[in-house]
């Protein structure tokens, strides 16, 4: 089985001081023998969706072309809330957390069409010298991005889940 992976350029839309992608369909091809969303097409879903937060950032695939500059992940947790299955639409939000001078927070959740949420998703997002493979600081014009978005989104408030410690219960 082969699946077509191919980035969509989602516009997304500010939601509540949330960027908010557009809508994204489940594709039937990326259900699991369980009959729901495989877990790691959450992944491609958050990915994707982190499309206009990044954008609204300077950061993404035009910035690594400008600068030489791009983003990797360092660190990516999903809490799995409810299912989704083939033909199911969901948005993705992009909650920028902290920002560091090399390296920022974000958090998202996976918000089905009827308005529930399937999962979130905390992302350690490091910005990267494409020539040394080293993590670098943002540019000044990039930080000043990062900052005033995670002044905006502290002061509507951050979800109660981001932060949560992994472990096991009982």
């Amino acid at each position: 089985m082969s699946f077509d992976l191919q980035r969509p350029v989602l516009q997304g839309a500010m939601v509540g001081n949330r960027y908010m992608s557009d809508p994204m369909e489940v594709r039937p091809e990326w259900e699991d023998f369980n009959g729901h969303l495989n877990m790691a097409f959450y992944g491609v879903l958050f990915d994707w969706g982190s499309g206009p937060g990044f954008r609204a950032l300077g950061l993404g695939g035009p910035h690594r072309d400008a600068s030489g500059f791009t983003s990797f992940t360092g660190d990516f947790r999903v809490r799995y809330l409810r299912e989704i299955h083939s033909g199911d639409m969901v948005r993705c939000s992009f909650i920028l957390v902290k920002a560091g001078t090399k390296t920022f927070h974000f958090a998202q959740e996976l918000v089905h069409e009827d308005g529930w949420i399937s999962a979130t998703a905390e992302t350690l997002n490091l910005h990267v010298d494409m020539q040394t493979r080293k993590v670098v600081p943002h540019p000044p014009e990039v930080q000043a991005r990062l900052e005033a978005m995670e002044q905006e989104h502290r002061a509507i408030g951050l979800p109660d889940w981001v932060g949560a410690p992994l472990g096991v219960r009982g």
